[in-house]
């Protein structure tokens, strides 16, 4: 089966990508540091305890290291989360150790550390390795760094704004399933802006088969009017859902099927033009 047939396929929902965990390791910082909250308090994570509560003092989040969660912890823990633009709830979860661990990464940073550096060489490891980026790792965050990054992050459906923060740092250390090879990789390297003209093409096309297949009495309109009309209906799909009771399919062996309204529209173009003209006028 060549790969014409198999993306054809794969969009038609006539075969699901398969989904499965990396066989190598899946990272390291997850399954070395234990989700840690007060309470949690037995003696196979007391030396993770006390490296969270060194990490925290040496941000003078916390003035005393007891090895035990208590609340003083929990309450640097969350004074931690809240100045990281974390999730504030005192629990020391994947993001919260990346954020501790793991700087943030960005093009054009005025000063760079060797600290910095090995971090950056740790992302272009990772981005060489998997085909995000064709630069050999080198610690330094340029623009083909960058570019790879937000390559990364749109495939995983992360912020598209290559800066390695917190959640990117845990989606690159293992918290992520392996890439479907089935599908074309050049659909990894389109930005956000491609794929949304993708889905109004989508939309368009469905339009236009309803108008063009209406069984109401009247002829279709010319080419370049159908488009027009298309287009135009496009923003008026989303108020009808609100008010008709259609419910879209979940099913994802059938993924076009979302698009049955806009067919649906099409069909009922000129009842729709004619009630918008109306209540406009």
């Amino acid at each position: 089966m060549n790969k014409s047939t198999r993306f054809l396929n794969l969009l038609l929902g006539i075969t699901q990508p398969k989904r499965y965990f990396p066989e190598e390791k899946q990272v390291c910082l997850f399954h070395k540091r234990p989700i840690l909250y007060r309470g949690f308090t037995p003696k196979s994570v007391e030396e993770f305890i006390y490296e969270l509560q060194e990490r925290l003092q040496a941000q003078a989040f916390l003035a005393n290291i007891t090895g035990k969660f208590d609340l003083e912890t929990e309450e640097a823990v969350k004074k931690f989360q809240k100045t990281n633009n974390l999730q504030v709830d005192g629990v020391v979860g994947p993001l919260s150790w990346a954020c501790l661990f793991y700087p943030k990464l960005f093009y054009n940073r005025k000063t760079i550390s060797p600290e910095l550096q090995d971090s950056v060489t740790e992302v272009q490891n990772i981005l060489y390795q998997e085909g995000f980026s064709k630069k050999k790792p080198d610690g330094y965050f340029d623009r083909e760094t960058e570019r790879a990054v937000r390559r990364f992050q749109r495939i995983y459906g992360l912020k598209d704004d290559g800066v390695v923060g917190a959640a990117t740092w845990a989606v690159l250390l293992g918290m992520r399933q392996k890439i479907d090879k089935s599908f074309p990789r050049l659909v990894y390297f389109l930005p956000v802006q491609s794929l949304f003209w993708c889905e109004q093409f989508f939309m368009i096309s469905f339009i236009l088969l309803g108008i063009y297949h209406s069984p109401l009495p009247g002829s279709a309109p010319q080419l370049n009017i159908a488009l027009v009309t298309a287009y135009g209906l496009t923003c008026i799909v989303p108020y009808l859902l609100n008010y008709l009771p259609i419910k879209l399919s979940q099913q994802p062996n059938f993924p076009l099927l979302q698009y049955a309204p806009y067919v649906l529209t099409g069909i009922f173009w000129k009842p729709i033009i004619n009630f918008f003209g109306t209540l406009f006028n």
